[in-house]
């Protein structure tokens, strides 16, 4: 049997693919590894050349992951996620100078970044680190590291407790060009059938895809024909921006995208399932100014919609 050394490709490469597939942006990803937009490009060309295929489809300025790219992007992720933890529980250089924070892929691109950037802004002297997981396996978010989660339809956690921050509301979105090509027969579900759809993946049973919006606004979803899949919520919004389809958003999560005009809703049809995103606090986990801090900004945040 091949050694691991032997079956990966170079560690520095998978860690600068993991930045720039969960950011889309080589430029944002350089910054956060602290290196050069062309050292990006440059280990992203590498690893792609070692594996055989690229993993990312260039558009212009503009990235998107390519099929096989977003399958190793979540494999990835995952994985130095499990071994950051698993340093963390045995560093004796742990310190309660870091603030756990988890959350979805979705909220935390969409949501969570702003939220953040505008707290480090307004509290620059906010006196500990801040370590950010991202996953959409919800038993990631829950576990015993994690200080403050940011969770969908959260349910009863036993040693957690936190509160609702936003109800979820959900409904078609495209690109305003996309819209204007391709204009509806009429505000009504069956007018959206005949839309290209673009579909992400359940990956949690209370996620709402296509089969269940149009399952709840009345309409059998045998009869729902999606064009263009994903396991990436992210990588389906660049799809919609772009102009290749209609992809469901939801309130507050795309509301910057629909602000700036890149986004718009498709219709006045949306559905509430009555779930929302949660900020949940561990009880287990010390209790400490900087987390309180931060949950009662995160908490306190104020919702502006379009």
């Amino acid at each position: 049997m091949k050694s691991l050394r032997h079956r990966l490709p170079p560690m520095t490469g998978l860690m600068f693919f993991e930045a720039a597939a969960r950011t889309l942006n080589f430029t944002r990803a350089a910054e956060e590894l602290h290196v050069s937009q062309a050292a990006v490009s440059k280990q992203i060309r590498q690893l792609e050349e070692g594996l055989g295929f690229a993993l990312f489809e260039r558009v212009g300025r503009r990235v998107q992951l390519s099929p096989r790219g977003a399958q190793l992007h979540g494999k990835v992720s995952a994985a130095f996620n499990y071994l950051a933890d698993a340093v963390d529980e045995v560093s004796v250089k742990r310190s309660n100078a870091v603030v756990t924070l988890a959350g979805n892929t979705a909220i935390s691109h969409f949501w969570l970044n702003e939220v953040m950037n505008d707290f480090r802004d307004r509290n620059p002297s906010f006196a500990a680190s801040i370590r950010t997981i991202t996953s959409d396996h919800t038993a990631d978010l829950f576990h015993d590291s994690v200080d403050l989660a940011v969770v969908y339809a959260a349910g009863r956690r036993i040693d957690w407790t936190g509160r609702m921050l936003f109800e979820e509301e959900i409904f078609p979105v495209a690109s305003p060009a996309y819209i204007a090509s391709h204009p509806l027969s009429g505000d009504g579900p069956e007018a959206l059938l005949t839309q290209t759809l673009l579909e992400y993946e359940r990956l949690e049973p209370n996620w709402i895809n296509w089969s269940a919006w149009f399952a709840a606004v009345g309409i059998d979803p045998r009869r729902v024909k999606a064009t263009e899949y994903g396991n990436n919520y992210i990588v389906l919004v660049d799809a919609a921006i772009r102009g290749r389809g209609v992809t469901l958003g939801t309130r507050y999560l795309l509301d910057g995208e629909i602000r700036s005009g890149r986004l718009a809703r498709l219709s006045s049809l949306s559905v509430r399932p009555g779930r929302g995103y949660f900020l949940m606090r561990n009880t287990q986990r010390p209790i400490r100014a900087e987390v309180e801090q931060l949950y009662d900004w995160i908490a306190g945040y104020e919702l502006i919609s379009p």
